[in-house]
C-alpha cells in the first residue's frame, strides 16, 4: 500500500527495536553496545541465549531503550487523505474510547488539518519521535467489528484498493451521518436516589414526578416525563438541579418500522435429496467448520427450502445467518419467503432503502435483535455477530461483483467471510459458474445435488427451432409457427406463458438505408435504442436520451430503419396476435415505478396475467406454477459478445428461463428460436446435459489459458483524450514487462493487450485494456501493484484495476 509523508507512518513507528545487523540490515545506531546475534552459536532465540550466555547482557542498554515507556498508540487510515496507516498518540483523556471500528478525528500534515479516519488497530509501544495526538472519538461504538475489520483488510489486498475506502463501502453512509435520528435529553434516577426515596422531604408535586420516573423501565424525555406525571417542565427542572434526576444525551431513530404479518409459514416437509444435502450442511453447522458447499440443484428442485431449514437449524445452535441474493428486484419471491418464515428476527438489506430505514436496519443487526439478514451483494458487510451460516443464491451471477470502486466479488467476500468465522458458506445455483465446478474437481468444495424437482413436476421439454431454415420459407416474422402455435394453444387452455427477450426498447439500433451510418451515442461508442412508446433514442449505458429525429443526420435522408428486437417490439406484436389475451412486460423500463415489480408478480401468482414479455428479470428466481410455456425469441442475444464467458452465460441463461416452465402439477415445454443451434452452450441447455457442457468449456478455458485455469487482472485506462489513453496504455505494458523480468519467476505470467475496450468510449472517455494473467494470483497482484505505484498521480487517477473481472467488455 503506498505510505504518503505527512504524520509519522506505522511502518516507522514499529521500528522501536534494535534490528540484528545480519537480519534485517543494519540498522543499529553508531556506538550501540554489541550484542550477540541470536542466530549464531547454535542459540535459538535470546531467551535461550539469556538462560545460556548470561554474560552476554551485562552491557548497560542503550539511553533510548532504558528510559522509553510505552504508551497506546493508535494506527488510522484516512478516506479522504493520504493513504497508508498512520500512528498517532491516544491522549489520556481518550482512554478506553479509541479501540478498532471507531472513526476518529486527527490532525495530518504541517498544517494539522483535522480529518476523519478509522482507528484499525491500538497497541502499547515505545514511541519514535514525536507523535501527534487523536483529537476526538467520533463513535460511542465501533462501527465495524473485529472479523469485519479483518475482511475489510482481506480485500484491501485482494482487489488493491485503499484499506480506507473499503471501510468507507462497508459502513453506509447513513451510518455514518446518522440519519433519521435526532439529539434527544433523556431523564433517569440514579440507583442510589431510588434507595432513598421515602427519606427525601420534597413538594407534592416533586415527589410525585421522581416516583414516576423511578418506576418506569425505561429513561423519558422530559417532555414525556411532564405528560405523564401531569405537570410542568418547573418540578423536572428543580429536580435535575437538585441532581436527584440524571441526564443523558442521546441519538434517537425517527423511523417506526411496519408492523409484519403472522403467523410465520409453517416449514416444508424435504424429499430424499434435499434431507441428504440438508444432513450434511447441518453437520458443517454443528462442528463449527468452515466448508464450501455447492449445492447444485435443477431448477424447481427446492434450493430455498433448504436454505431454510438449514438456517433453522443454525438459529437453535444460537448463531446468527447471512443470505446473499443477486439483485433484490429480482428476488422477491425468495425474500417473502424467508420473510413470512421468520417473522420479526429478520433484516432485509439493499440499496432501495432509504437513509433512516437503513441506519435503522443496521442497528437493529448490530445489537442482535436479528438472526437473519437477507440481502444484495452489500449485505456481505452486515455487522452480525457470531455468525453461523452462509448462504450465496444463484453464485454464478455476475451482479456479485462490484464496478465501481473498489471492484470486490460477492461471493468471494461471503467465503472469506465464513472461513473467518469457522462456518459454512453454501453457493446454490441450478448453473453453477465454470469456476465454482472447477473447484469441486480440485477438492476445494462439496458438490450436493438435487436431481429432481420437488413435488411432482418433471423437466419441460425443450424444442429447439432453427431460424435459418424458418426464413428460408420466407417467413420473416419474429416468431416461428411453432412458437405461435404453442402460445394459441396455452391460451385456449386458460394456461400462463412466457416469452423472453434479454433485449428492452423496440429496436436495438437506427440506420440509414442511403449512407449505412447508425445513430451512436456521443458519449459512448455505442447504438443508440429507440423506444417507440416515448419516441425516444436512448443509451442504455449513460442514459442519454434525444427525440427520434426525422432525417438522417450523416447525410439528411429521411429513409431510417429501425434494426434489431426488443422487449417493446415483441410485446406489441404478440398484442396483435392475440388481441383478447392479457399481455404484460415485465423490464427496466416497465418496473421503474415503486412497487410496479410486485404488482406485476402477484399477477402472474394470481392468474391475472396470459402471457408475460420480458428480459432476463423473468428468467431467474420466479416460481410460477401456472406456467406451463416459455418461448425463447433469440437463444443468440449474447453468445457473440467478445467475452470468454459468453458461452457459459449464453448456457446459464437458457437454462435458467427454461426452468420457469412447467413447475406446477402440469407439464411445461419450452421453444427455444436460434441461428446457431449446434452451439455446444445452446445444445447443453435444451438437453440438460449440463456436465457434458462444463468439460467441453473447461477444455476450451484450458487451451486458451482462462480462468479458472489462470487468474486475470485487468487494468481499465479512461481517459478524456484518445491519444493519453492509448499512451498510458502501452506504458503500463512496458511497466508489466519490467516488473515480470525483474520478478525471476517461471511461473506463467501473460500480458493482455494494449488494446481498445470492446465498448470503446463510455460516459465521454476513450477506453483501453492492459492486462495480465498467470498462474499465481500473488504475484499478478505484485506485478500490478509495483507497475502502479510507478505511475504518477494523475495517471493513477484514469487506471481502474479490476481484479478477476467479471467481464471483458
Amino acid at each position: 500500500m503506498k505510505m504518503t509523508r505527512s504524520a509519522r507512518s506505522s511502518s516507522r513507528a514499529r521500528s522501536a527495536r534494535i534490528r540484528c545487523p545480519q537480519c534485517t540490515g543494519s540498522n543499529v545506531p553508531p556506538n550501540t553496545p554489541k550484542r550477540m546475534p541470536h542466530h549464531s552459536r547454535g542459540l535459538k532465540d535470546p531467551k535461550q541465549q539469556s538462560s545460556e550466555q548470561g554474560w552476554l547482557f551485562e552491557v548497560a542498554p542503550p539511553p533510548w531503550e532504558g528510559d522509553a515507556a510505552e504508551e497506546p498508540l493508535a494506527e488510522v487510515v484516512f478516506p479522504s487523505g493520504p493513504e497508508g496507516e498512520w500512528t498517532y498518540l491516544v491522549p489520556a483523556r481518550l482512554a478506553g474510547q479509541v479501540e478498532p471500528g471507531r472513526r476518529v478525528l486527527a490532525p495530518m500534515g504541517r498544517g494539522d488539518r483535522l480529518l476523519i479516519g478509522y482507528c484499525v488497530r491500538v497497541e502499547y509501544a515505545v514511541p519514535r519521535g514525536k507523535l501527534k495526538s487523536i483529537r476526538q472519538v467520533l463513535d460511542e461504538v465501533p462501527l465495524v467489528p473485529p472479523k469485519l475489520l479483518a475482511l475489510t483488510r482481506w480485500l484491501a489486498d485482494r482487489y488493491l484498493c485503499p484499506w480506507a475506502q473499503v471501510l468507507e463501502t462497508v459502513v453506509p453512509s447513513a451510518v455514518r451521518q446518522r440519519a433519521g435520528t435526532r439529539l434527544t435529553t433523556l431523564l433517569s434516577v440514579p440507583p442510589d436516589v431510588s434507595a432513598r426515596l421515602n427519606d427525601l422531604k420534597l413538594p407534592a408535586a416533586q415527589t410525585r414526578v421522581l416516583r414516576l420516573l423511578a418506576q418506569c423501565p425505561q429513561p423519558l424525555t422530559p417532555r414525556q416525563l411532564a405528560f405523564e406525571a401531569g405537570c410542568t417542565q418547573a418540578p423536572i427542572s428543580q429536580l435535575r438541579r437538585k441532581g436527584l434526576i440524571r441526564t443523558e444525551h442521546r441519538r434517537l431513530s425517527r423511523f417506526e418500522p411496519q408492523e409484519v404479518p403472522s403467523p410465520p409459514d409453517a416449514p416444508h416437509a424435504l424429499n430424499q435429496y434435499q434431507q441428504a444435502a440438508l444432513d450434511l450442511i447441518r453437520q458443517a453447522i454443528q462442528q463449527r467448520r468452515h466448508e464450501v458447499i455447492l449445492l447444485h440443484g435443477i431448477t424447481g428442485s427446492g434450493k430455498t427450502e433448504v436454505y431454510m431449514h438449514a438456517a433453522a437449524e443454525c438459529i437453535r445452535q444460537g448463531r446468527t445467518v447471512l443470505v446473499l441474493v443477486p439483485e433484490i428486484a429480482l428476488s422477491t419471491q425468495i425474500i417473502q419467503r424467508f420473510l413470512r418464515r421468520y417473522i420479526g428476527r429478520i433484516a432485509v438489506w439493499h440499496s432501495m432503502l432509504n437513509l433512516t430505514e437503513r441506519l435503522y436496519e443496521w442497528e437493529r443487526i448490530a445489537s442482535g435483535q436479528v438472526d437473519i439478514v437477507i440481502g444484495a451483494r452489500s449485505a456481505v458487510f452486515a455487522p452480525l455477530m457470531n455468525l453461523g451460516l452462509v448462504i450465496v443464491d444463484e453464485e454464478q451471477e455476475a451482479a456479485y461483483k462490484q464496478d465501481s470502486f473498489p471492484r470486490y466479488h460477492g461471493r468471494q467476500a461471503a467465503i472469506e467471510r465464513a472461513r473467518a468465522a469457522r462456518c459454512p458458506v453454501v453457493l446454490g445455483s441450478a448453473t453453477p459458474s465454470v469456476g465454482s465446478f472447477y473447484n469441486v474437481r480440485r477438492g476445494r468444495a462439496t458438490l450436493l445435488t438435487l436431481p429432481a424437482r420437488a413435488g411432482h413436476s418433471e423437466l419441460p421439454d425443450i424444442r429447439l427451432i432453427d431460424m435459418r431454415r424458418v426464413f428460408k420459407k420466407k417467413n420473416t416474422s419474429t416468431f416461428s409457427p411453432q412458437l405461435l402455435i404453442a402460445l394459441k394453444e396455452n391460451l385456449e387452455r386458460g394456461e400462463q406463458s412466457m416469452v423472453f427477450l434479454n433485449h428492452r426498447g423496440y429496436s436495438q439500433y437506427v440506420q440509414c438505408y442511403r449512407c449505412g451510418e447508425s445513430l451512436v451515442c456521443p458519449e459512448c461508442s455505442i447504438s443508440f435504442k429507440y423506444h417507440k412508446a416515448e419516441d425516444t433514442l436512448k443509451c442504455h449505458i449513460c442514459d442519454l436520451r434525444q427525440p427520434m429525429p426525422e432525417a438522417c443526420p450523416h447525410c439528411g435522408s429521411k429513409g431510417l430503419m429501425h434494426k434489431g428486437l426488443g422487449t417493446e417490439k415483441v410485446f406489441g406484436q404478440l398484442q396483435r396476435y392475440f388481441k383478447d389475451a392479457r399481455i404484460e412486460r415485465m423490464d427496466r423500463d416497465t418496473t421503474t415505478r415503486r412497487g410496479e415489480y410486485r404488482r406485476i408478480i402477484k399477477d402472474m401468482e394470481d392468474g391475472a396475467i396470459d402471457i408475460l414479455v420480458g428480459t432476463q428479470m423473468i428468467a431467474k428466481g420466479l416460481d410460477f406454477p401456472g406456467v406451463t410455456l416459455v418461448g425463447v425469441v433469440s437463444a443468440d442475444s449474447i453468445i457473440n459478445l467478445p467475452d470468454f464467458r459468453a458461452s457459459e452465460r449464453t448456457y446459464q441463461l437458457l437454462t435458467q428461463v427454461a426452468g420457469r416452465a412447467g413447475r406446477g402439477d402440469r407439464p411445461g415445454r419450452v421453444i427455444v428460436q436460434t441461428f446457431t443451434p449446434e452451439h455446444p452452450a445452446i445444445h447443453a441447455a435444451c438437453t440438460h446435459d449440463y456436465q457434458k457442457y462444463y468439460d467441453f468449456e473447461l477444455e476450451m478455458r484450458k487451451a486458451g489459458r482462462f480462468p479458472p485455469y489462470t487468474r486475470i487482472v485487468n487494468c481499465i485506462i479512461s481517459h478524456e483524450d484518445q491519444q493519453q489513453a492509448r499512451d498510458l496504455a502501452h506504458l503500463l505494458e512496458r511497466l508489466f514487462v519490467a516488473e515480470i523480468e525483474a520478478m525471476n519467476s517461471d511461473r506463467y505470467k501473460g500480458i493482455m493487450g494494449p488494446s481498445e475496450a470492446p465498448f470503446y468510449k463510455l460516459h465521454g472517455k476513450y477506453r483501453w485494456f492492459t492486462g495480465i494473467r498467470g498462474v499465481s494470483l500473488n504475484e499478478i497482484l505484485a506485478v500490478v501493484d509495483n507497475a502502479w505505484k510507478k505511475l504518477t498521480p494523475a495517471e493513477q487517477r484514469c487506471v481502474a484495476i479490476d481484479v478477476f473481472p467479471a467481464n471483458m467488455l
